[in-house]
């Protein structure tokens, strides 16, 4: 599921023309939207306190990342990294994400996210992601490395959805 890529204006028109109870029925999964990158922190001594210069995000602003893995499994989970390797189930191709970052699984019918002992860290609205999962309602922000994405809820995506303007 190294999800090609589709983003935020393809499902927003996908949603307009075949209407949300269609939509609703295709896309039962939880959703990562990124949407964008962090600052990245000067050196020790620079003087500057962090990099203001916004990088290139090669592609990824606005792509959306569905976790099918987690749609109404009791025990589904989704595991993140960058590579195409064995037993990741979600690549991201970014540098500061690892090559296996974190997962996202059903515990109790809600969403946790974990992460794997990734180099660059997780968090999850700034809160850095500890020992402990941490559930997830929808709406958070999630930082992998430095790269932020939304996290959505099926029923969230489709509210976030149409919200946007028509393109």
């Amino acid at each position: 599921m190294n999800g090609e890529g589709r983003y935020l204006d393809d499902y927003a028109r996908e949603l307009a023309e075949d209407g949300e109870r269609a939509f609703r029925k295709q896309h039962a999964a939880p959703v990562l939207i990124v949407i964008g990158k962090r600052a990245r922190k000067a050196r020790r001594g620079s003087g500057i306190d962090t990099v203001t210069d916004r990088p290139t995000l090669h592609g990824l602003l606005h792509r959306v990342f569905p976790l099918p893995g987690v749609a109404g499994e009791p025990q589904g989970q989704v595991v993140v990294g960058r590579a195409e390797e064995d037993g990741i189930d979600l690549v991201i191709p970014e540098a500061s994400i690892s090559k296996r970052h974190c997962t996202f699984a059903v515990d109790g019918g809600a969403v946790v996210l974990s992460d794997c002992g990734s180099t660059n860290g997780t968090s999850v609205n700034g809160e850095a992601v500890a020992a402990a999962p941490v559930r997830l309602a929808g709406g958070e922000t999630i930082s992998l490395g430095r790269l932020q994405l939304t996290f959505e809820t099926a029923p969230g995506f489709v509210e976030l959805l149409g919200t946007l303007p028509p393109r």
